[in-house]
């Protein structure tokens, strides 16, 4: 074993353990995830509001940051971290969400699920009653999805991660085509709109992408560096 490779094996070992952790939080070296779902236009000063009081607080943090942590162990914030997170596609994550994010200089992260960016709108309340996406009340029936363009809109200036194509989860992906449809697909049409890999890879509810499984071990070797689960980010890759 080379003396790097024993260096960050021992570094690894100590980041399992009680008193790593307990340090770590009470210098504040951790990291808060936040997810919203729908962002209705109602609850726009809401949202502005939640979203202040987290930068009041934490300090905002991008893939490099994980990079950095991972690579290095070095947390190099001087706060602790904050990952506000936007899921299922809603395009009210358009109007609403991305310009109060852009507004308080916030860079965010989007995991659309993007099997219903190809569903007409008038198909698409059913869409979301089949997939498990929760609708509320003020949210237009047809269209409630944003489109492929104005994703790669809100690309330009977020994350943009990945999150099935049908709102799946991982334990429903069993076979070559669930594969190929949850997970292979929506990652290489995600690549193909913003020019880069997805930074992290969601299943619904949270799951992390379990080794010796068909969904987890297709995440894994996707390429993705990152899954997001509801309380963490796992390096998955290099």
């Amino acid at each position: 074993m080379t003396p790097h490779r024993s260096r960050r094996l021992q570094r690894d070992t100590d980041i399992l353990t009680v008193d790593h952790h307990s340090e770590a939080f009470a210098a504040g070296r951790f990291l808060r995830l936040v997810n919203w779902h729908t962002t209705p236009p109602s609850g726009r000063d809401q949202l502005r509001a939640e979203l202040s009081w987290y930068l009041d607080r934490y300090e905002p943090v991008l893939p490099h940051d994980l990079d950095r942590f991972f690579d290095t162990g070095e947390w190099g914030l001087d706060r602790p971290g904050f990952i506000p997170a936007f899921y299922d596609s809603h395009r009210d994550h358009v109007t609403v969400a991305a310009p109060v994010c852009e507004e308080l200089g916030l860079t965010a992260w989007f995991f659309p699920p993007t099997g219903v960016l190809d569903v007409p709108a008038e198909e698409q309340r059913a869409w979301a009653e089949k997939n498990d996406v929760d609708l509320v009340a003020g949210q237009p029936d047809a269209p409630w999805a944003m489109t492929w363009d104005e994703l790669a809109t809100i690309a330009q200036r977020h994350v943009i991660g990945a999150h099935t194509a049908s709102h799946a989860t991982a334990d429903s992906i069993t076979t070559e085509e669930d594969v190929r449809r949850e997970i292979t697909e929506p990652i290489e049409r995600l690549r193909d709109l913003t020019g880069r890999m997805p930074a992290s890879f969601a299943f619904l509810y949270g799951t992390p992408p379990v080794p010796g499984t068909v969904a987890g071990d297709a995440v894994i070797a996707s390429g993705v560096r990152y899954a997001t689960t509801n309380t963490s980010y796992l390096r998955i890759n290099d």
